[in-house]
Parts: structure tokens; C-alpha cells; sequence
């Protein structure tokens, strides 16, 4: 395996800034998971990058996996 193909497979690390009430409600889910609040960050961005551009959101019912 290339030097290349591992660095393209390691994790990358972004900042972003989130309003108040975003993170806030990031935090209490983190904890009612036990997760990180960067391992959930990463898992909800994976899930809504799984949708098509064109679909709608899936709303906050059971059908909803995020």
C-alpha cells in the first residue's frame, strides 16, 4: 500500500461554528448517548451526507435514524 492511499484513509479534523442552541442540544444528545461530542458531530454529518441532495430531510419521528 502507497504512503498516499493511508493518508487519504486517516481522519481529518474541521472547526466550525455552531449556534448556541446547536450546540447545546449537540451536547445533551452526546450525553444521553454516551458518545463524544465529536464522534456525534461526525455520525450525524455521515447520515445527512448519505441522503440525496434532492430529499427531504427525515423529521424528528421514529422513522428518523440520525
Amino acid at each position: 500500500m502507497h504512503a498516499n492511499s493511508i493518508a487519504m484513509r486517516a481522519p481529518r479534523r474541521i472547526t466550525t461554528t455552531l449556534p448556541n442552541t446547536v450546540f447545546d442540544d449537540l451536547v445533551k444528545r452526546s450525553l444521553l448517548e454516551g458518545r463524544s461530542l465529536s464522534n456525534l458531530a461526525a455520525y450525524l454529518l455521515e447520515c445527512a451526507l448519505r441522503q440525496p441532495p434532492s430529499s427531504k430531510p427525515a423529521g424528528p419521528g421514529p422513522e428518523h435514524r440520525c
